[in-house]
């Protein structure tokens, strides 16, 4: 698999480098996934803390198993 070079910043739009962040995403078959974003250094804070509340959400909204 190459390297994969981010131009540019998916949130904010600026063209400098950028890191690539992922984040695991189950499916019902149980694999994990991965969701990838190119993220700036200055947006990084907000997207980490835009992914933790993402996940929370989901998992607070999940029944609980008895």
């Amino acid at each position: 698999m190459s390297d994969f070079k981010c131009t540019n910043c998916e949130l904010c739009g600026k063209e400098v480098d950028a890191k690539l962040m992922c984040s695991i995403i189950l499916n019902d078959e149980e694999e994990k996934e991965k969701a990838c974003w190119c993220v700036c250094k200055d947006c990084m804070q907000n997207f980490n803390e835009n992914i933790k509340n993402y996940y929370k959400e989901i998992i607070n909204d999940k029944p609980n198993k008895k």
